[in-house]
């Protein structure tokens, strides 16, 4: 009888909390971020297969950034412009010398760049699901060292509303979680 009640707490505590993850982040030790007052974002590398799926968590980002009022951020078409007259390379990897040069005609102290790894809807069974992976880093434009990583993966169900039909996330809302509770690994919650 005893052993039964744990193993139902166990069952419930899976059930409860199944598809509930954080964010892994580092914070370089000795990162003081009071210095950077305007950021701008490297265009996002798509690993998925979701078309444009980049430019929506690129917009999540900027809006997050700018939510918070913590960093201004330079217009994405001005930061893209600068970039490639500065030689970005084509897999959107900023090497240090471009990142010295980019900085200085933007007016920015840091860089956030970003991958996104899933994006869109995955398919289990007959049930279907959003789910959203990103991984994002701040650097910085004159030392080239990377201030803040992160990355973080979440999808639109869990165990739960999968067994008793409970509505989902769409893609988007689950992105602007994401990326909140990413900043939230920089800047407190």
């Amino acid at each position: 009888m005893k052993n039964s009640k744990y193993l139902f707490l166990a069952l419930l505590f899976v059930v409860f909390f199944s598809g509930c993850s954080v964010p892994i982040s580092y914070i370089h030790p000795t990162a003081d971020l009071t210095y950077i007052k305007t950021v701008a974002i490297v265009p996002f590398q798509n690993l998925t297969q979701q078309k444009g799926a980049e430019g929506k968590v690129m917009n999540v980002v900027a809006s997050e950034v700018l939510r918070r009022g913590v960093f201004d951020v330079v217009e994405f078409g001005e930061v893209t412009k600068v970039l490639k007259e500065e030689g970005l390379k084509s897999d959107g990897s900023i090497s240090k010398r471009v990142a010295e040069r980019a900085a200085k005609r933007l007016n920015v102290e840091a860089f956030i760049v970003g991958a996104v790894e899933e994006y869109g809807v995955s398919q289990i069974g007959e049930s279907s699901y959003p789910e959203v992976s990103v991984s994002l880093k701040l650097l910085d434009a004159k030392s080239y060292k990377i201030l803040w990583e992160t990355t973080h993966s979440v999808k639109g169900t869990t165990v739960l509303d999968r067994l008793f039909g409970i509505s989902k996330k769409s893609t988007s809302d689950l992105a602007k979680e994401l990326v909140a509770e990413m900043f939230d690994t920089l800047f407190g919650g």
